[in-house]
């Protein structure tokens, strides 16, 4: 430490002393620098010149240098928008050759790896690019990098590319995320692709484990369609809380058959504070009136969620459902989220709430 402190001390007398020395190296060494960048600039810009040049004169020595040159030129040249239509087609019909696919790949996963990252980033846009079974195949094997940036540059790219062979490698890739962030990513990739990854979907499901079924369920549950809707009915039965809270979710996204209400209202006893208030939240958000005796019970659940839950849930019924909060809050030990509920009320809301309430008993009492 003193040794460092000592050598910066003596470099601030050297430049106190000698200022015009300081800063005529100081400047070299910066000029130096911006000429490396510029004549590093119109090297590529004269490699590329060149190439278009030699398509025209000699179209395999134009290749020849193309192969030769980085990933970021070559990343520039399979750009449409770069070239002429005509250029173009010569390039992408050379650089799709089998041969040159491999030899692409081998520059992407080769070289230093200080470079690596951006090496690897425009080798997925070259394979994107390129489109062939071979490129896409090359193209998926980049979904297993550390780099989040890269997954996510590869995600885009395979969400443009609906072949039943990509559908399944990214539905294969769910069970093998770790990470949240990519996973919400691969969920938007398939929501993207839309009914073609969910009819490839809904054969998996039933065998999938609890945490591969709840990522289905998050996409099928999207699309109002007979078969997911059939798929997520049937899933009402598993074993497994946290699939039925997802399913339960999803179903608010459908017209509900009565069989389906018979399933819900029987999940409201589920050992599980989650199903039970989704199902009660869930028959809440639909209305269905029949369920409200059920319902109420679960006013005096043993989980406050639950409570909460059932008591909103029995507000959005309207007066059938507000009569069984009234039958609960007259007793002193009512639970708090009961009482609570009707706090929030507006006071007219509540009186004339109570007198259609009354007046419906008084009306069955006769």
């Amino acid at each position: 430490m003193q040794s460092i402190n000592n050598l910066l001390y003596n470099f601030a007398i050297f430049i106190k002393r000698y200022p015009i020395v300081y800063f005529s190296i100081a400047g070299l060494i910066l000029l130096s620098m911006i000429i490396y960048l510029i004549k590093d600039r119109f090297k590529e810009e004269r490699t590329i010149k060149k190439i278009k040049t030699l398509l025209l004169s000699n179209p395999d020595k134009a290749f020849n240098r193309l192969m030769k040159s980085d990933l970021s030129l070559i990343e520039f040249i399979t750009r449409q928008e770069n070239l002429a239509a005509s250029e173009y087609i010569k390039i992408k019909k050379f650089l799709t050759r089998p041969e040159q696919v491999k030899e692409i790949y081998k520059k992407i996963i080769s070289g230093k790896e200080k470079k690596r990252l951006q090496r690897v980033k425009d080798g997925v846009s070259i394979l994107a690019q390129l489109g062939t079974p071979q490129a896409i195949d090359y193209l998926v094997t980049f979904l297993y990098e550390d780099e989040k940036e890269i997954i996510r540059m590869v995600l885009a790219s395979l969400e443009n590319i609906q072949t039943e062979k990509v559908i399944y490698s990214l539905i294969e890739y769910i069970r093998y995320i770790e990470d949240n962030d990519i996973l919400n990513n691969l969920m938007e990739t398939l929501r993207g692709i839309g009914d073609e990854a969910v009819k490839r979907i809904i054969p998996l499901v039933y065998k999938a484990d609890p945490a591969t079924q709840i990522c289905y369920i998050d996409i099928i549950g999207e699309y109002i369609k007979e078969d997911s809707y059939q798929v997520l009915a049937d899933l009402l039965d598993s074993e497994n809380p946290e699939v039925k809270s997802h399913v339960l979710q999803k179903l608010a996204n459908y017209k509900l058959d009565d069989e389906v209400i018979d399933k819900i209202i029987k999940n409201l006893a589920d050992e599980h504070w989650g199903v039970k208030s989704q199902a009660v939240n869930l028959l809440g958000k639909k209305k269905i009136m029949r369920a409200a005796p059920y319902m109420a019970r679960k006013l005096a659940d043993e989980s406050g969620i639950v409570r909460a839950a059932a008591t909103e849930a029995l507000m959005n019924l309207g007066y059938e459902g507000i009569k069984y909060i009234f039958e609960l809050a007259k007793d002193p030990d009512a639970p708090k989220e009961v009482k609570d509920a009707l706090k929030k009320q507006d006071i007219a809301f509540i009186i004339e709430a109570m007198e259609r309430v009354y007046q419906k008993n008084n009306a069955n009492a006769y």
